[in-house]
């Protein structure tokens, strides 16, 4: 599958593009900081490269599918090499607009309950997998501002991936606008916790490998900064007992680490 989708391919594909076009030393560029400009081309993206119809929150962050993919291709690929089995079921912690979740389902072919705490969010994930036909693949789950314990619809279930694209705000951090995708941090998101935001990771880890059947994995994706939040991290992965693993995605400028624990 080839992963990108030039700026002329896609103003092609939706011309609705253009005016958020101009060109420099020759070629034409998308002014990514506007997100109106973003959501076009993700929605166009995602509808020609991943054959997945999706709509967004204008509130939220708009994700950046390649990466997505390239995160959950990766759990996949490596829980098949140690397990020499396929991963059937998964658990997503917050899964926003449900992108992840749906690649998994579509692609990897097993069952999925995705986890989210906002209810806007909610509807927009429900609505995507309608859009998508994949109502009988994915389950999106309320949680109620819980992480995974106590969460009713998934209390007795174990799970071979238990994967997470987590909030990392700090313990001081306050609701604002932030820089790229125009993002708005709500009250109810600011859930990181730590000094780096590393709690909520935590508590992902801690609980779910109770979740967790033998040879399972959970796959945490990160950004490149700080580097003592995937510290913190990683330690934590070792003291619960778990195998460490760590693989860098690079797509474009940007740089993405998959810190993975398996319970081996």
């Amino acid at each position: 599958m080839k992963l990108g989708l030039k700026i002329e391919d896609a103003v092609k594909l939706n011309p609705k593009l253009k005016k958020y076009t101009y060109y420099k030393n020759g070629k034409m560029r998308i002014d990514f900081r506007d997100k109106d400009a973003l959501y076009l081309y993700n929605k166009t993206l995602l509808k020609h490269v991943f054959n997945i119809d999706m709509d967004f929150h204008r509130d939220a962050l708009i994700p950046t599918p390649v990466s997505r993919y390239l995160f959950i291709k990766n759990l996949f690929e490596s829980f098949k090499e140690k397990n020499s089995r396929d991963g059937k079921e998964v658990l997503e912690i917050g899964t926003g607009s449900a992108i992840l979740a749906i690649m998994a389902a579509k692609y990897y072919r097993c069952k999925v309950y995705a986890t989210e705490v906002v209810k806007e969010y909610i509807e927009i994930a429900r609505e995507n997998l309608r859009r998508n036909n994949l109502e009988d693949k994915v389950e999106i789950v309320d949680s109620r501002g819980r992480v995974i314990e106590g969460i009713e619809e998934i209390e007795s279930k174990k799970f071979d991936i238990i994967l997470s694209y987590p909030p990392f705000y700090s313990l001081h951090s306050v609701p604002s606008k932030r820089g790229f995708g125009g993002a708005y941090a709500r009250d109810v998101e600011l859930i990181g916790g730590g000094k780096y935001g590393e709690e909520f990771s935590l508590r992902i880890l801690r609980e779910g490998i109770k979740y967790l059947r033998e040879g399972g994995v959970i796959g945490l994706m990160m950004p490149h900064k700080p580097r003592e939040r995937r510290e913190i991290i990683e330690e934590e992965i070792v003291n619960l007992g778990l195998t460490l693993e760590r693989d860098k995605i690079d797509v474009g400028k940007r740089t993405r680490y998959i810190i993975k624990g398996y319970l081996l």
